[in-house]
């Protein structure tokens, strides 16, 4: 199916679920609002329908160890264009579904998602689900960075296909889930020979300590253990705190047969003042006897300040950031709000060359370190403009393998 046929076919659900919808709300005498988007619900059942559009500018100046290995890119792009709905049935029942192009691919999906709640503490989650790390549970839409950096990238998992349960509380949660690979996966090579698809199993508990109008204080675990079946060996592969390009910068290369990781999480919210980090150390069993089991390490750092007031919404029954709540938008003829932030990011490969037998004369199996600087303008709590500028550095073993990044990135966004 061609990118056009998929979006236009999206699209088509899209409409036709809101038109049955409507006619549902009518007969059931719904209640309406605007949320971003048209909302329909009554004291049993909701529908919206959601969806955003990303357009990015990225100019990358890059500098390789060795002659005739610099290079400069610039490039705008969509970075998402996605659209769906979500809703619930009864108080038993919710769905949750969206997809959309990403930097100009084919159609895939990320929520995915049948919920059931036998209980007001208790959801069971089907689908396209994530399960761990605090920047990853936060929707791209209210980071406060363009991209996760290489946390996102083998850090913790995105959205994977399985089942995930959830307990939560006032101010904790618990979440457990058994997952394979991404719903936007192909099937195993070998599909009709005997196959097993990868297996994942993610467990995270948070609590947050402080949960006051003035403080946010979270802290949180997460373990979780691989296999890859008979998928590719894991790979450990991160870019320089940006989603553009392919260009790898440092990576182990697939090695991985079996990993189990271990990260903690912790963030504090004082008004419009925010610090948060997280960090990764995952253990791999090395695919083949070239060497030693390695291990990997990942993690940032940032501060956030809104000179405008506002502070970043801690959703302290899930552990997760949301939405914030711009105090003077545009809209009610006010400024909007402005965040500046500065984040650090490590990721440390160089485990994955150093436990080899047998050492290769050059290798990506490195260290990326980088600082980047950020200020958001929010016109109002749906629109976001944002500017990133990143100076990273990867030493690498061996002649010609280091570079040197200066990277600047440009996104307009709306969501609904």
């Amino acid at each position: 199916m061609s990118i056009k046929t998929s979006l236009v076919a999206g699209s088509a659900l899209a409409v036709a679920l809101a038109i049955g919808m409507g006619a549902t709300a009518q007969a059931q005498d719904m209640s309406y609002k605007w949320s971003g988007a048209p909302q329909f619900s009554n004291d049993d059942t909701a529908f919206k329908v959601r969806g955003r559009i990303l357009f990015d500018y990225v100019n990358q100046d890059i500098e390789r160890a060795g002659p005739g290995g610099d290079f400069k890119t610039s490039n705008a792009r969509g970075r998402q264009v996605f659209l769906g709905v979500e809703g619930k049935l009864n108080n038993y029942f919710a769905y949750k579904v969206e997809g959309g192009a990403v930097n100009g691919g084919a159609w895939g999906w990320d929520d995915a998602v049948i919920e059931y709640k036998p209980s007001e503490p208790v959801s069971i989650l089907f689908g396209n689900v994530k399960v761990a790390g605090l920047e990853n549970l936060t929707s791209t839409r209210f980071t406060t960075f363009m991209d996760r950096g290489p946390y996102g990238d083998f850090g913790v998992d995105s959205y994977l296909l399985g089942v995930v349960g959830k307990y939560s509380g006032y101010n904790y949660s618990m979440s457990l889930g058994v997952q394979g690979a991404s719903l936007n996966s192909t099937d195993v090579n070998n599909a009709s020979a005997d196959s097993k698809e990868r297996l994942t199993i993610t467990a995270r508990g948070h609590y947050a300590l402080l949960n006051t109008d003035a403080d946010k204080l979270h802290l949180a675990v997460s373990y979780r253990y691989r296999n890859r079946g008979d998928e590719s060996a894991f790979a450990y592969t991160g870019r320089t705190n940006t989603a553009y390009s392919n260009a790898t910068f440092y990576t182990t290369g697939g090695i991985g047969n079996r990993d189990k990781t271990i990260a903690v999480e912790g963030a504090w919210v004082h008004g419009p003042l925010s610090v948060q980090a997280e960090y990764s150390s995952i253990d791999v069993t090395r695919a083949g006897t070239a060497g030693d089991d390695p291990t990997i390490k990942v993690g940032y750092a940032f501060v956030s300040f809104w000179p405008t007031g506002e502070t970043r919404n801690y959703d302290a029954a899930a552990g997760e950031f949301k939405r914030p709540k711009i105090l003077n938008p545009v809209t009610a003829g006010g400024f909007g709000g402005v965040e500046l932030a500065v984040r650090y990011d490590l990721a440390d490969t160089t485990d994955a060359y150093d436990t080899l037998r047998v050492k290769p004369a050059t290798s990506q199996a490195g260290e990326y370190t980088g600082w980047t600087l950020g200020v958001n303008y929010y016109p109002t709590s749906y629109v976001r403009f944002q500017a990133n500028y990143t100076d990273g550095k990867v030493d690498n073993f061996g002649a010609n393998q280091d570079f040197d990044v200066k990277q600047f990135q440009l996104r307009a966004q709306l969501d609904f």
